[in-house]
């Protein structure tokens, strides 16, 4: 009797698959999803990237300011997160580990609510998209009101 061998996978099961949170990802503009696939090339085991907008524009042939228009929309949908200038990190659900036994360690680690797969992700992604651009609003209305000084000048005598 002969049986065939089936090689085994490296994720036995979807819980391993490295891809499985990209089913959570919302509709983007088309620069963020450039973005969020150029930053899971860049990342470090854990989901690390270290890279300024300058360096992420120029792996992507984009100029800086379509990264930092998409950025934001990453940030929204909690698959970056800023940690300081040039430094991010990606959620955990889409992240690299280098094992199966790490990723599951990662998830196991996060709260129920910092997970992609709970709750309607693609109608929490556009309320918090929404109150950032509402906020980015009434700071450039606040800017616009508020009176310019000019302290750094003196008048000749």
């Amino acid at each position: 009797m002969m049986t065939s061998a089936t090689p085994p996978t490296p994720y036995p099961s979807a819980q391993y698959n490295p891809y499985a949170g990209l089913t959570f990802v919302p509709r983007l503009p088309p620069t963020a999803y450039a973005l969020l696939l150029h930053m899971l090339t860049q990342q470090q085991p854990g989901g690390h990237v270290r890279a300024t907008h300058d360096e992420l524009a120029t792996g992507l042939a984009l100029n800086r300011g379509v990264i930092s228009r998409a950025m934001p929309y990453l940030v929204a949908a909690r698959l970056i997160l800023v940690i300081g200038r040039g430094r991010f990190k990606i959620h955990p659900m889409l992240a690299l580990h280098p094992n199966p036994q790490e990723r599951k360690a990662a998830l196991a680690a996060l709260a129920r609510e910092d997970r992609l797969d709970v709750g309607h992700f693609e109608d929490e992604y556009e309320l918090r998209l929404t109150h950032y651009l509402e906020e980015k609003a009434r700071k450039k209305i606040e800017q616009a009101k508020a009176p310019t000084t000019r302290a750094h000048l003196r008048s000749v005598p």
